[in-house]
């Protein structure tokens, strides 16, 4: 008998040292408590890699799988703002999509940045609605109501533990608030919310899409927040800066990265742990799951009409009343005078740009198809409507602009009274930028697709 209850202790002892050491990562000696939270920012639209080039990073696909790998069990997933791209109604359809990645993906809060803010507050409530993640702005409220537009927070409850997470958003950082919306200030914003929260909470967690110098005056004026994540900075933290009785952590990139830290109480006090900001590189596999949402918005679009599908819809360029001279005609027009300079680009990736988007099945997506053929948005250029028959392509007006004029000029047998101006690097990168040529470089790029040398007829 007493064998058997030696036994017994000794076998509660076993498995209590082994449960103790699976769960070191939770919870240390002396009642220390650990969380581990993992956040993002400026996703702006990036549900996968648009695949223009080789080596792509990030995506919320490359997110996806990084997280189902690494992500550690009671824990935080949150994201600071900057999820969409823009403001037209194929940015609007894809943010729906994005919220909808975010959810599949666990995340427990999504603050609102300065992008969706410029969305109409009409947008903003159907988006917060319809979003199965919260989807937060203490900030944010309707100009005439002055009532608020999304939630102001949320709260998290983790191994008993609840935690309260208020999302705001610096005026400052938005160029121009959409219709009927109206930002609070910081102070205002946090004021407003902080006491009741705090007593319904055992931590805080302030999203702040705001630049450095406003994180750090924040945390000097609210020491509540052990926890201040960040968004509108120009690049991921380096290491753990703490501010007065607070640990500040930011991330950017266009969902190239995770951030990751993990909080610890000791004895009062919040120590950050194991931070760190992960890369998405290539080697990251891209979870089919969000590829598939990604695929759905391409075909959401293809088949739905948009703004920018009127030729007659003013464009952020163009002056009420002032119709332009030139108007796009295609590069076959520049053949019979220009023989060689055509030869060479039909032979260069220009001229065959718009494969690669039906390739992807993203020849009907206006955020890539800009970049793949001549004038698309304005009224003589490109139109989805074509479905490829003509102005594809990066053509000669891609780059020199409207030829009609200038065709028919010579067309005449007159002598034309302008030059198309001289092109420079400048002009490439309106495409070429970032990881679009990674990086671009003239004297590399130039070469292949060097024209304007032969004599013209």
């Amino acid at each position: 008998m007493k064998k058997a209850v030696i036994l017994v202790l000794l076998l509660a002892f076993l498995v209590g040292g082994l449960f103790a050491f699976f769960n070191r990562d939770r919870e240390t000696p002396g009642g220390n408590v650990r969380l581990p939270v993992y956040f993002t920012c400026d996703t702006h639209g990036r549900l996968e890699p648009c695949g223009c080039f080789a080596g792509q990073l990030g995506g919320l696909t490359r997110a996806h799988s990084w997280l189902q790998n690494r992500r550690l069990p009671d824990s935080l997933l949150v994201d600071v703002g900057g999820s969409i791209v823009g403001q037209e109604d194929y940015h609007v359809i894809q943010y729906g999509y994005i919220l909808d990645a975010y959810h599949r993906m666990g995340y427990q809060a999504l603050n609102l940045g300065a992008e969706e803010a410029e969305l109409d507050a009409i947008t903003i409530r159907e988006a917060a609605a319809r979003s199965r993640s919260p989807l937060l702005s203490a900030s944010l409220v309707d100009t005439n109501s002055r009532e608020l537009l999304a939630k102001p927070s949320t709260i998290v409850t983790i191994k008993g533990r609840k935690i309260g997470i208020l999302g705001v958003l610096d005026p400052r950082s938005v160029s121009a608030p959409g219709k009927d919306v109206a930002i609070l200030s910081l102070d205002d914003a946090i004021s407003r919310q902080l006491t009741s929260l705090s007593s319904e909470c055992d931590e805080l967690i302030l999203l702040a899409f705001a630049p450095e110098a406003e994180l750090r005056r924040l945390a000097q004026e609210y020491y509540e927040f052990p926890l201040i994540l960040g968004g509108d900075v120009r690049q991921p933290s380096q290491s753990v800066t703490r501010e007065n009785q607070s640990i500040i952590l930011a991330t950017t990139n266009q969902a190239r990265t995770v951030g990751q830290v993990t909080l610890v109480r000791k004895n009062g006090s919040v120590e950050a742990e194991d931070f760190d900001i992960h890369m998405l590189y290539p080697k990251v596999p891209q979870s089919q799951e969000i590829a598939a949402l990604s695929s759905a918005f391409r075909k959401e679009i293809r088949n739905t009409a948009l703004t920018i599908d009127n030729p007659d819809a003013p464009t952020a360029t163009s002056i009420p009343g002032v119709k332009p001279l030139a108007t796009y005609v295609g590069s076959q027009s520049c053949k019979p005078c220009h023989e060689e300079d055509y030869r060479i680009w039909q032979k260069s990736g220009h001229g065959h740009a718009f494969e690669a988007l039906v390739r992807r099945e993203s020849d009907a997506d206006p955020t890539c198809v800009g970049c793949h053929t001549v004038g698309f948005g304005d009224p003589s250029g490109y139109r989805r409507a074509y479905e490829a028959t003509k102005l594809i392509d990066v053509g000669c007006e891609s780059c020199h602009g409207p030829g009609s004029e200038h065709v028919a000029i010579h067309t005449a047998g007159k002598v034309p009274a302008f030059k198309f101006r001289p092109l420079g690097p400048g002009d490439c990168l309106t495409c070429h930028h970032g990881e679009f040529s990674r990086p671009f470089d003239w004297n590399t790029f130039w070469p292949p697709v060097e024209h304007g040398k032969a004599t013209t007829k």
